[in-house]
């Protein structure tokens, strides 16, 4: 039986399509299988030159048959990106995958060639790029030896890269520079322990766009086993958005909380404040009462009638902490301000005109402030509250002085007190949010939103003070609405 018989035989069994090609080129033999493949009739072939199997831009009449397989129908090995496809008889293209063989018989030499069609799991890659293309999250899968082998379309347009100019480059280069070795290192423990999991856990990951900018992701490791060999499929999330949402969640949480330290302290103050008025009020209905059983009537009509003035300025002092409450951050209108009655008026309220302490005004600036007057009246009022809390009851006369100058565009107002002052170590504390630097101290917060509420204005204020001999603080404004420091 000759050699070609043989083969017939082993080509009719065969599940796959074959073909036989002697070395000038000439089709010896193919099977069934393989001239469907190429949609030519049983034996159709036999005879007929290789390279009508070829695309055009492979043919090569005037190269042998070794030539032509080596240059044009090489044996592609798994995991490369060139496609080869052969023609068939209607001029079609067909992507396929070849494996040759050489067969020698006497100083003849003849080549085997096994055609696998890929055209079904061409459509099924297709399909699949297509919807790894459809997703939200860049993918990039890359080899064994690091490098990208697949991106989708969100991976192009997340990392700014073309797909070209990714395919075949090492992973790193989409790391930053700084940690690219160590990402090498983390790639290869990866390789070596192949489970889906997230990369990084616990630290913050990021990425490099092709411009340098680098940006926050989360990353999940899928290992594939392909047919080309075991590869890693990364899901990629961009997570400058969830960043900066978390980070304007952050901030508004921190407004509200010092929202609501500055509402609990307003509370206080409220509380607080009305405490020496209630007194004074509580005295002069007791007066009343003693001077209506002893029928002294002018003075009866005299106590109710300071007793109704206290009672409205306190209501009015309410109104004006509750609405700096209210408006917090973003300010309320900006009305002129006369700074002697307002002052005297805070002095009655928190005396009652019955005080050891003797208030002093220099005002030199006498044309109005431009500003807002509850939050003025707030600051004012806690300050000379703080003098009069720290009276030092060893001196004969508690003085209280305030003055008032015109510096570039700002009002000076200086609130000074010869009382008991404040040791050299607390100065600078005395700003501080909930600092309380001795038994006469409050909450804690008053200075602390003074400073706060002077500064939103577009003030400042600062404070001396010698223990044993008083303290004082001078804090400026703005003296035209819209004035900056």
């Amino acid at each position: 039986m000759s050699l070609i018989e043989k083969y017939r035989l082993a080509f009719g069994i065969s599940p796959v399509p074959m073909l036989l090609v002697a070395q000038d080129g000439k089709i010896l033999l193919a099977n069934a299988d393989f001239e469907a493949l190429f949609e030519y009739d049983l034996d159709e072939l036999t005879g007929m030159d290789v390279e009508v199997l070829m695309p055009v831009r492979h043919r090569n009449h005037q190269a042998a048959l070794h030539s032509a397989y080596v240059q044009a129908f090489t044996q592609r090995h798994p995991g490369t990106s060139r496609d080869l496809h052969g023609v068939t008889k209607t001029g079609a293209l067909i992507p396929l995958e070849l494996n040759l063989e050489y067969i020698s018989e006497g100083s003849e030499t003849m080549m085997l060639v096994v055609a696998i069609d890929l055209r079904h799991r061409k459509f099924h890659e297709e399909l699949l790029h297509s919807a790894m293309d459809a997703a939200a999250s860049a993918m990039i899968m890359v080899n064994e030896r690091g490098e990208i082998v697949f991106v989708n379309r969100s991976a192009t347009s997340l990392f700014g890269y073309e797909e070209n100019d990714m395919l075949g480059q090492r992973v790193e280069m989409l790391v930053p520079k700084e940690f690219q070795r160590v990402h090498q290192i983390y790639s290869g423990n990866f390789m070596d322990n192949r489970t889906a999991r997230a990369m990084g856990l616990g630290r913050d990951l990021y990425a490099c766009r092709q411009d340098g900018s680098r940006f926050p992701v989360e990353i999940v490791l899928t290992p594939v086993d392909a047919p080309t060999g075991k590869m890693v499929m990364s899901t990629i999330v961009d997570l400058t958005e969830r960043f900066a949402a978390a980070k304007a969640v952050a901030q508004k949480n921190a407004e509200l909380a010092a929202l609501n330290i500055e509402l609990s302290h307003y509370a206080y103050s409220a509380s607080h404040d009305l405490k020496a008025p209630l007194l004074s009020i509580t005295g002069l209905l007791s007066l009343s009462i003693e001077a209506m059983e002893e029928g002294q009537i002018d003075e009866l009509r005299e106590n109710l009638t300071r007793a109704i003035e206290i009672s409205r300025r306190s209501a009015h002092k309410v109104e004006g902490v509750l609405q700096i409450a209210r408006v917090g951050r973003d300010g309320m209108p900006k009305t002129p301000v006369l700074l002697e009655p307002t002052i005297q008026e805070i002095w009655l309220d928190l005396t009652g005109g019955n005080s050891r302490a003797r208030l002093a005004l220099d005002l030199r600036h006498r044309d109005p402030v431009v500003t807002e007057l509850p939050t003025l009246k707030v600051i004012i009022e806690n300050m000379l509250s703080n003098a009069l809390r720290y009276v030092d009851t060893a001196k004969c006369e508690h003085l209280i002085g305030i003055t008032s100058t015109t510096e570039g565009g700002h009002v000076r107002i200086t609130i000074s007190d010869n009382g008991i002052g404040i040791p050299a170590r607390n100065v600078q504390q005395v700003f501080q949010m909930f600092k309380r630097l001795d038994e006469r101290s409050g909450d804690g917060l008053g200075l602390s939103l003074v400073q706060k509420q002077i500064e939103r204005l577009g003030g400042r204020i600062a404070v001396e003070s010698t223990e044993g001999e008083g303290t004082r603080f001078t804090f400026t404004l703005p003296s035209e609405e819209n004035g900056h420091v």
